[in-house]
């Protein structure tokens, strides 16, 4: 069965303009109302939920002449790639002084190998926590959309890289969190606080939940 114009645009509860104001505000606001941007030949979609209020997808339905479904991209929302863009350039502010003529690279190489370790970390957890958020959403929009997808093999969460993966970030998250509550909040550092928090929070968390759901899930089987 085709995949309508009008069967997307009931995905969308608030019709909204995809501008960086207005995903500032959904930020700002906690709306976890469904919003959409409708065009002639696309429509986009986005939601934020509770516990992913930053790095959320904006997906972009794409319409034939017949306004027939013939393809959906996702994005990361403005918002997101701002605030990844400014913890990078933050990171470049720590690694270079204020006197580049007087700046020698050899004598601060273990820091600014440190620091270009810890905005690694940073940008795949986010990396991380966006492909989840959007694997998630997706599979809800085919659901309602009673879009038909190829069953897939259930993907082994206890493979070596992924083991080793966590034995790195889990790590590096409990270290961000611990890092928000005992030191940036306590120095009145908030917005670096939230931004820790919300790091660490959000890769643990989700995970944690893919774990319990795989786990569920073979239990049932």
């Amino acid at each position: 069965m085709e995949v309508t114009k009008k069967d997307v645009e009931k995905l969308i509860e608030v019709r909204k303009e995809s501008s960086f104001f207005n995903h500032f505000w959904n930020v700002l606001i906690y709306d976890f109302r469904a919003k959409g941007e409708i065009g002639p030949n696309q429509i986009k979609v986005w939601r934020q939920n509770m516990w992913n209020m930053t790095f959320y997808p904006i997906f972009t339905f794409e319409f034939n002449a017949n306004n027939n479904l013939t393809d959906i991209k996702d994005e990361i929302n403005p918002i997101g790639k701002t605030f990844i863009g400014v913890l990078l350039i933050g990171f470049l502010y720590l690694i270079f002084p204020k006197n580049l003529s007087g700046f020698d690279l050899l004598d601060h190489l273990p820091f600014v190998i440190l620091i270009t370790i810890f905005a690694f970390l940073i940008v795949l957890v986010a990396r991380m926590v966006y492909r989840f958020e959007k694997q998630n959403q997706l599979e809800q929009i085919f659901e309602i959309l009673d879009i038909e997808v190829e069953e897939k093999k259930p993907e082994r969460e206890w493979t070596f890289k992924k083991i080793i993966t966590r034995l790195l970030i889990y790590p590096f998250c409990i270290g961000l969190i611990l890092f928000a509550l005992f030191y940036l909040f306590p120095n009145g550092k908030v917005f670096m606080g939230i931004a820790s928090l919300g790091f660490g929070g959000m890769y643990l968390y989700a995970d944690i939940k893919i774990l319990i759901e795989k786990k569920t899930t073979g239990n049932n089987v």
